[in-house]
């Protein structure tokens, strides 16, 4: 896995070829995702335990929107057993 190449957007394979509707859940990713910005979007790129990685990309807003989330959940985490969090 080190001497994997670096991410390139314009060469990843669609997750979904044909359109698809409902729910989906991706594989486990590993810590340590990888983060691209462009000046209108962001990607974030995880890697999978299969060792596949997945780019997400998003809107500033939708990365600033999972910031927030992510904090919060990150919050509720460091609540004592049936604490409240503030």
């Amino acid at each position: 896995m080190a001497d994997q190449k670096p991410y390139q957007p314009s060469e990843a394979e669609d997750l979904f070829p044909e359109p698809e509707k409902g729910d989906f859940l991706a594989p486990m990713a590993m810590p340590s995702p990888g983060l691209m910005m462009g000046e209108s979007m962001a990607i974030i790129v995880f890697t999978t335990v299969e060792d596949q990685r997945i780019g997400v990309p998003m809107s500033h807003q939708a990365l600033s929107d999972l910031h927030q989330t992510v904090g919060e959940a990150l919050r509720m985490l460091q609540a004592p057993e049936g604490g409240s969090v503030q």
